[in-house]
This record gives structure tokens, C-alpha cells and sequence, in this order.
């Protein structure tokens, strides 16, 4: 439902109102309610003062005083006090020694919880202790406990009076009906006051609503009355001179804004196009280079292996040597095939692959080498498998290449933390090492191909592109941080098994 301009100024300008006569009220009302209720904490204070020695006058050490003549002046002189409701006297060692009857004004209350209330703690105050209790039937009960001091100056006994809060509460409903009255009076001159202002200021705005809604269709030429020389009829100026300025300028804008939108894509076209072409050519053109030059001397090593491998007997204890030459050799032929495949794409073999012990067979592989010898790997892998889709050679190579490259960062020597779990549908790898790190300002370049943050003649800048190009293969992430061990932290997420497809 649509509400309008002068009805919103009306209930905006009314609300406003409405709130700040009620938080003025409610202020009033909390203040005037402290005030009386603070009254009646004094004058209660004042009254126990009086009355304690009073009464210990009157009682003489007998409870109830011998004379009935001492207990009816003794009630003649506190029923002074309107608000009193009872009180008691009671011993140093929290002995009750008298309790009043209920004074006839408050004889339907029920003031047994309060009677049987523990008092010790109350009592070896020393002073003069104040609670407010709330009663069960309704209304509240100010229980003053005053200590009676004997000549010595020790506690003899202490006088615990019992005070109503009607009188008080009295006060406050009638300041609120007052309150409530002055207000609904308030709030309906306001409302006139609010209504008329309203109207008055809602015809030119409506005005100025529709003539921008108009330029918005694209209606240049409309132009709107102006109301008088205040604010608003400024502003109506303001927007005819506006639409005027914007009718005149839009056919040169729209033709320079073509040309330069029709200019800047086809620049980002041809940029993109050469940016990706030098890369995949340098790309091309250096796989192809590996290429030639591992793949002969490792197909060479891998003809003879096989041809051994023939010659030897199934049980000689060679053959399992051999066989890991062989697949090891393979391996490196499927490396530098997907080298070549970060320039040229091949399809990969996507299957079940168990992260945990892809990665311990990874650790163990490169374990011997010197470069891992004088590493401590702190292991967080868990036993049972978490499996994810993906070809397990290019995981593998994903593994290989972070590992070499935390080891290269340590310089052989230091501390690498392996941590595999699983988030949320995904196989989460987070490696640490204790290395020097690199800058957080190169935690994006270090993907870019070709760029390097080692030494020259260190690295190629090509290991972390190839380790994101496959991780993206496998719809995963990789990202780089911190450590807590003081060098980089880098985390591979993995779609687990079953979830790519939701993730396609």
C-alpha cells in the first residue's frame, strides 16, 4: 500500500513527537517516582533513629513491656508513622524477642515470608541495613533493620520496621494520569500543527517527485512551477536549470561515452589477447625445451629399465628396484607432459584418490633426498582416508612442488607441518614451514607465471602457477598466509568425493 508524501511528513513529524513527549514523560516519571520513594528511604531513616531508643525506653528489658499502658503509648507514638506496617525486636545473636501486630491499615497483608526471612548477615552489619521487597499480593515493603547501641557502645538489640511503598505508589498513578492527560493534549496539537506543515510542503515536493521521475523516463524537457523564493521554490529553479543543462549536454555525452566504451573494449580485447598469447608462447616454448631435453634421457633410462626388468628372474630381489625405476620414469614423462599441458590442455584422469596417503607416499618419496634430511616434518595427516576426485598425478605434482619449494624456502634445514582435514564438503591441506617467508604483497604475484621471488638462476616462477592451474583443474582453491611457525602457510581446498558435482 502506498503511503503519501504529506501522510509520511504527518506520521513522522507526529512519531517524533509522540517519542519525545512520552521520553520526557517517562523521564519525568522516573524522576518525580526516585524522588518520592528517596523521601520516603529518609524519612524512614529518620523515623528508626527516633524511634529505636524510644522503644527500647519503653520496653526495659521486658518483652512484652508489664504495663499495658506503656504498649498502648508505645503504638499511640509510632502510629504517627502512616506507612508503618510492623515491627519487631530482636536480639545481638538474632533472637526474635517481640513482633508487633500488624498495623489495621495493612492487616490484609501477608507478611509471613518476610517474618521468617533469615536475618543474621543483616544483623552483624553493625548500621543500619535497607531491602525492598516485592509482596505476593501486590505492592512493596521497605524493611529497615536499626541497630540499638547500649552505653558501652555494643549492640544490645536491633528494631526492624516494616514500611509500606502505598503512599508512594499512590502518588505516582495519579502524576501518570495527570502525565497521560497532558500529554493526549499535547500530542493532538501537534498532530494539527504536524498535519498542516505536511500539506504544505508535500504539493511542491510531489511536484518535484514527479518532474524526476520524469527526467529519469528520459523527459528533458520538463520543467516544474515554482513556489515562492524559500527553499523549495530554489530548489524548483535548481532542477529546471538542471534539466535545461542536462537536455543540452546528453547527445554529446552519449556520443563520447560510445566512442570511449567502444574504444576501451576493444584496447582490454587486444591486451588480454597479447598478454595471454606472449605467456602461453614463453610457456610453449620452454616445455617444449624441457621436453626434448628430459624425455630422451628418460625414455633412455626407462628402455633399458624395462629390458631389465625382462631379463630378471619374478624372484630376484633387483626387480622391485627396477620396477621403481620404471615408475618413477614414467612419472617424470607424465610431469613434463603436464608441463607442456599448462600451454597446451590435455585431458585429464579423474578417479577416487585417497589425500591422506597420496600425501604420506609424497613425504615418503622425497624423505631420502638431501635436501629433506635435515628436515623435521610434524605430521597432523589422519588415518583414515579422505577421498576427493581428482587425477592423482597432477595432485601429486601439486604435492611435490609445494613441499620442494617450503624445503628450498628452509635451505634444507627446519621445520615443515603437514595438517589434512576436512571443512564443510572440502579436503583442506594447510603446510607450515619455519622459513623466512616471503612478503605479503607477493602472495598474489608468486601464481604468475614465470615470476619468482628467489634468487636469479634459482627458479623458474613456473612451479606455483602450475600447482594453482591443476588445483583449479580440480574446482579447489590454493591460497598463501602467514605461518605461526614463522615462515609460509599455504592451503589447498579440494572438493571431497561426491561434492564436485554440486560444485559444477
Amino acid at each position: 500500500m502506498r503511503i503519501s508524501l504529506s501522510r509520511r511528513l504527518l506520521l513522522s513529524i507526529g512519531g517524533l513527537v509522540i517519542l519525545l513527549l512520552a521520553a520526557t514523560f517517562l523521564a519525568m516519571d522516573r524522576h518525580q517516582a526516585q524522588s518520592w520513594e528517596d523521601y520516603l528511604v529518609n524519612q524512614s531513616l529518620a523515623f528508626s533513629r527516633l524511634a529505636t531508643p524510644e522503644l527500647m525506653k519503653r520496653f526495659r528489658g521486658a518483652f512484652p513491656p508489664d504495663e499495658p499502658a506503656e504498649m498502648a503509648g508505645m503504638y499511640d507514638f509510632l502510629g504517627l508513622n502512616r506507612d508503618l506496617i510492623q515491627f519487631s525486636l530482636i536480639s545481638a545473636n538474632g533472637r526474635r524477642l517481640y513482633d508487633s501486630a500488624v498495623f489495621p491499615l495493612f492487616a490484609d497483608q501477608n507478611l509471613t515470608p518476610l517474618i521468617n526471612e533469615n536475618l543474621s548477615a543483616r544483623l552483624a552489619a553493625g548500621r543500619a541495613t535497607l531491602l525492598t521487597h516485592k509482596l505476593e499480593q501486590g505492592g512493596r515493603v521497605l524493611d529497615l533493620i536499626e541497630p540499638a547501641f547500649g552505653p558501652t557502645g555494643g549492640q544490645i538489640l536491633s528494631v526492624r520496621f516494616l514500611i509500606s511503598y502505598d503512599s508512594v505508589d499512590a502518588r505516582v498513578r495519579a502524576v501518570r494520569g495527570h502525565f497521560a492527560l497532558v500529554g493526549l493534549a499535547a500530542v493532538l496539537a501537534c498532530l494539527v500543527l504536524a498535519g498542516l506543515i505536511a500539506r504544505r510542503m508535500a504539493r511542491p515536493i510531489e511536484e518535484l517527485t514527479a518532474g524526476a521521475r520524469a527526467l529519469a523516463r528520459g523527459e528533458l524537457q520538463t520543467r516544474i512551477r515554482p513556489y515562492g523564493d524559500d527553499e523549495l521554490g530554489i530548489l524548483a529553479r535548481a532542477f529546471n536549470d538542471m534539466a535545461s543543462h542536462l537536455a543540452n549536454s546528453q547527445q554529446q555525452l552519449t556520443d563520447k561515452n560510445n566512442a570511449l566504451q567502444q574504444a576501451y573494449h576493444e584496447l582490454q580485447a587486444v591486451q588480454g589477447q597479447l598478454l595471454q598469447s606472449e605467456r602461453l608462447a614463453a610457456i610453449g616454448q620452454l616445455a617444449a625445451g624441457v621436453s626434448h631435453e628430459i624425455d630422451n634421457p628418460v625414455g633412455i633410462i626407462l628402455g633399458h629399465a624395462e629390458l631389465l626388468l625382462e631379463d630378471l628372474e619374478d624372484n630376484d630381489p633387483r626387480c622391485e628396484d627396477v620396477r621403481a625405476i620404471i615408475e618413477e620414469c614414467r612419472r617424470c614423462k607424465r610431469i613434463t607432459g603436464g608441463l607442456l599441458g599448462f600451454a597446451r590442455p590435455t585431458r585429464a584422469c579423474f578417479e577416487q584418490v585417497d589425500l591422506c596417503r597420496l600425501l604420506n607416499n609424497a613425504v615418503a618419496s622425497l624423505k631420502p633426498q638431501r635436501l629433506f634430511r635435515e628436515i623435521v616434518f610434524e605430521s597432523l595427516v589422519p588415518i583414515t582416508p579422505i577421498y576427493v576426485h581428482g587425477d592423482a598425478d597432477r595432485l601429486r605434482q601439486v604435492l611435490i612442488n609445494l613441499l620442494i619449494n617450503a624445503a628450498q624456502a628452509l635451505d634444507g634445514q627446519g621445520r615443515i607441518r603437514l595438517d589434512l582435514h576436512t571443512v564443510d564438503g572440502f579436503a583442506v591441506l594447510v603446510i607450515d614451514d619455519s622459513g623466512p617467508g616471503i612478503r605479503e604483497a607477493d602472495h598474489d604475484r608468486v601464481f604468475e607465471p614465470f615470476y619468482s621471488t628467489k634468487l636469479p638462476g634459482e627458479g623458474t616462477g613456473l612451479g606455483l602457477a602450475v600447482c594453482r592451474k591443476l588445483v583449479v583443474e580440480h574446482q579447489g582453491e590454493i591460497e598463501l598466509d602467514d605461518s605461526e611457525l614463522g615462515g609460509l602457510r599455504v592451503r589447498v581446498r579440494l572438493p571431497l568425493e561426491g561434492e564436485e558435482e554440486s560444485l559444477q
